[in-house]
């Protein structure tokens, strides 16, 4: 499918992956709307005033880039959070693009997963629950739009290098041998499966091959995980330790 003249609505634009996306598309001819947090604010607050205008805008491809992970046990995380941006706003930007794309039976709904909601790590569990659930979304909506002319592609990157993989995740992805990608590889292999209408992409082989272990053999994957429980407790540990050190001269002031 040509891009050229497609008019295009993505979340996420201005990240590290979304940046040379957004650029890409427009070389390709595509007509780019960039959705603007300054402009039309916070997405999981105005979802429903940002549904209704992108239902009228009735874009011919919508992508749902936008998300942010956390890093942490499961008890300190932002769950309300990370499942409303990373879940909830896609799936409801989807419903608000379906209609118009029913009438003229045709366009494309591209949803940015991870790898992570296929292979799920530990310390990630609000961010993997949310992208192991657009992953099973998009399923079940490109099964059901199996007799039109819209397709449904999830994009399940592995760590990228981007401000999201900073501070303790890298520290963490660091110390247990995690393999990165640049933000315009990613990039540039989904404007491909946009114009080859792919279905699903992975990143990574080794990644994919743990994929098809956690499906088959989880419990394998579990033995193999518990190195990055014992250097994410550690590096967790030495966070709290800085965290919790008193300066020497703020002890002697308290003498």
């Amino acid at each position: 499918m040509s891009l050229k003249g497609k008019s295009i609505f993505i979340t996420g634009g201005t990240g590290g992956i979304g940046a040379p996306l957004v650029e890409l598309l427009r070389d390709a001819g595509g007509d780019v709307i960039v959705f603007n947090r300054k402009e039309s604010g916070d997405l999981a607050e105005n979802i429903d005033a940002i549904s209704q205008m992108l239902s009228h805008l009735a874009p011919d491809i919508l992508i749902n880039m936008a998300g942010y992970n956390e890093c942490a046990h499961c008890e300190d995380q932002h769950l309300n959070d990370l499942i409303a941006l990373n879940l909830t706003v896609p799936m409801r930007l989807s419903q608000a693009v379906l209609p118009a794309m029913k009438q003229r039976n045709s366009g494309q709904i591209i949803n940015i997963g991870s790898m992570m909601g296929i292979i799920p790590l530990p310390y990630y569990s609000g961010y993997v629950a949310a992208k192991a659930g657009i992953k099973a979304f998009s399923d079940c909506l490109r099964r059901e739009l199996c007799d039109t002319a819209i397709r449904v592609t999830l994009i399940a990157p592995r760590a990228v290098q981007t401000r999201m993989n900073q501070g303790i995740s890298h520290e963490i992805n660091s110390q247990t041998g995690t393999a990165y990608d640049a933000p315009e590889i990613v990039a540039k292999r989904i404007v491909d499966a946009i114009v080859l209408g792919e279905k699903e992409v992975r990143f990574g082989k080794s990644e994919r091959f743990f994929a098809f272990m956690n499906a088959n053999f989880p419990s394998v994957v579990d033995s193999g995980l518990r190195k990055n429980v014992k250097v994410g407790e550690a590096v967790f540990n030495s966070h709290k330790a800085l965290l919790t050190q008193v300066p020497a001269t703020e002890l002697n002031n308290a003498t």
